[in-house]
């Protein structure tokens, strides 16, 4: 592997951190929210409330997937 390739996947690694990070955070905020409304006591719009989640949840999955393409990258980086 030449140095610029190495530079490279670091680099590519690098970001795929960053990208997974920031969907977890939005993830997390997002569910959050969801529970601040449930523990308000308010009667929440419950189709509000299910796109919320659904919203959470699909950063999740998105920021699963980037992770689990992050760990490819790492174990081929360490080839």
């Amino acid at each position: 592997m030449t140095h610029a390739t190495k530079i490279m996947n670091k680099q590519a690694i690098v970001d795929k951190i960053e990208v997974a990070r920031q969907e977890l955070s939005d993830a997390e905020a997002n569910v959050a929210q969801v529970l601040r409304e449930l523990k308000g006591g308010v009667r929440a719009d419950k189709s509000m409330i299910g796109q919320a989640l659904e919203a959470a949840f699909a950063k999740v999955k998105l920021a699963n997937k980037d992770l689990v393409d992050l760990q490819k990258l790492i174990e081929s980086a360490l080839d």
